[in-house]
């Protein structure tokens, strides 16, 4: 008699646990590697060290969020970094060195992620192009808009009080301002995404648009809204870039797209779309943070670094897709 109910009781606890197995093992890599970090590096254990290199990486944080968000909705974001070193010139053009300046140099950044997001929305959207040519191409255009208009050098330059926030604490604690903007970012992504009839009808665009739109789901104004909070997230990200770095600069975050695609998959999200948790994004940014920082400390080249990280992306891609093929056939999505 009592049998039955504690089966039913667990049925609903295992389901929930298939869904995220692909989040459990992003987090058990990340933790690993934390492990290992604080093994390998001087002081690795001590937890201000760790987040002030999580702080130091919320760049990469906030624009592998948007990333996120477009995989989910079956798309490719190839304009982050670009649009990151956008943000950046824009910003610093926009604030001229002046602490009175840093909300319209920001606004300013963040109008333009959200204008280039909706490019890349319509054209993947309306005009059907498939998306990695068509950020690609909007990618193109920004980089060489910027450098038109920079002439190589950015113009402007970054408010002091915006230099001083990138390694500031929170009321004197051990908490980096930035991972406070990082996680506020998600948070409010994630209140979309999970708490929101947009957020449920965007997933179900994803995973299945056709399915959604003989529903009565206008599937492209979802695809669409990914694009812009892409902008948005990687404007924001670039800002924050510039902050840290303390210059404004045309190819800073060059390398980033590819890393926030990597942090994405890392993090247990699809290409097809749909599959996936925000939360994901985190794991895989902390797994390439630690990694790289763990190379760092034990002198491997560059060259060998780029061979293990691709190494770590390849085995993540298999192990979540074998993943995900298990659980279409048990627990389903």
């Amino acid at each position: 008699m009592s049998a039955l109910p504690m089966e039913r009781r667990a049925s609903p606890l295992r389901a929930r646990l298939l869904r995220s197995r692909e989040l459990l093992v992003s987090y058990g890599l990340a933790l690993a590697l934390l492990i290992a970090f604080a093994i390998a590096t001087p002081g690795g254990y001590e937890p201000d060290r760790i987040l002030t290199i999580l702080g130091q990486n919320a760049q990469l944080g906030i624009a592998a969020i948007g990333q996120t968000v477009v995989l989910l909705s079956g798309g490719l974001d190839l304009s982050i970094g670009p649009v990151m070193n956008m943000a950046s010139v824009v910003s610093s053009a926009g604030m001229r060195g002046q602490d009175g300046n840093i909300a319209q140099g920001v606004a300013l950044a963040i109008a333009c992620g959200a204008g280039v997001g909706l490019v890349n929305g319509l054209l993947v959207s309306r005009a059907k192009i498939p998306p990695l040519l068509a950020t690609l191409a909007v990618g193109t255009i920004v980089q060489g808009g910027y450098y038109v208009y920079t002439e190589g050098q950015p113009k402007g330059g970054v408010a002091p009080g915006l230099q001083s926030a990138a390694d500031a604490r929170v009321f004197d604690t051990i908490v980096p301002w930035w991972l406070v903007l990082w996680i506020a970012v998600w948070v409010v992504v994630a209140f979309l995404l999970y708490r929101t009839t947009w957020g449920r009808r965007f997933y179900a665009a994803g995973a299945s648009p056709r399915a959604a739109w003989l529903s009565g789901v206008a599937v492209s104004r979802y695809v669409v809204g990914a694009y812009v909070l892409s902008g948005i997230c990687a404007a924001i990200a670039g800002v924050a870039l510039t902050a840290y770095t303390g210059s404004p600069s045309v190819s800073g975050a060059d390398s980033y797209t590819l890393q926030t695609v990597a942090a994405a998959v890392i993090g247990g999200v699809a290409f097809s779309g749909g599959i996936g948790r925000l939360a994901g994004a985190f794991a895989g940014v902390s797994v390439l943070v630690f990694l790289s920082t763990i190379l760092d400390t034990l002198n491997v080249d560059s060259a060998a670094q780029y061979i293990v990280q691709g190494a770590v992306l390849i085995g993540m891609m298999v192990v979540n897709r074998r993943l995900a093929g298990r659980g279409s056939g048990s627990a389903g999505r």
